[in-house]
């Protein structure tokens, strides 16, 4: 399996940066943030996203679904430091988009992440709405 192009997701022009907080609750037995909870708060992050960028509400019998989830860890994260998420829309499709993500806490990388959102209805995959198929590829960072 190839690995997550990290140099892409932080070269991305004008991702959407978000702050959250840890919490307690999202420590281990080892004292550093769960696995778990990291994805957890990368999950914040995207729905954060689509609210910055003004994605119209889907007024439309369709659901956004998390197809692929790819994330790989580079370092430990510590609470009650908050983290910063860097995201971006690396492609666009015809039903589906990729989202990639970069964690930072205190200012050094420590999670990367990219998801494969396809949009569906009743009958399974379906072509992303106009409107929000602009909404995310006037934010792609689609490779050159």
């Amino acid at each position: 399996m190839s690995r997550i192009d990290r140099n892409r997701i932080d070269a991305a022009r004008e991702p959407v940066v978000e702050l959250i907080a840890t919490r307690f609750a999202d420590l281990d037995m080892q004292g550093h943030i769960n696995n778990g909870a990291a994805v957890t708060l990368l999950q914040e992050a995207r729905t954060r996203f689509n609210g910055a960028i003004g994605l119209p509400r889907m007024t439309h019998s369709l659901r956004a679904m998390v197809a692929s989830l790819r994330v790989e860890f580079a370092r430990e994260l510590y609470h009650p430091a908050p983290v910063e998420i860097a995201t971006t829309i690396l492609s666009v499709g015809r039903t589906s988009f990729v989202m990639g993500q970069a964690l930072r806490q205190n200012g050094q990388s420590a999670v990367y992440a990219e998801t494969v959102i396809v949009m569906a209805d009743a009958d399974g995959p379906t072509p992303l709405p106009e409107d929000v198929r602009r909404a995310y590829s006037e934010q792609a960072n689609e490779a050159a």
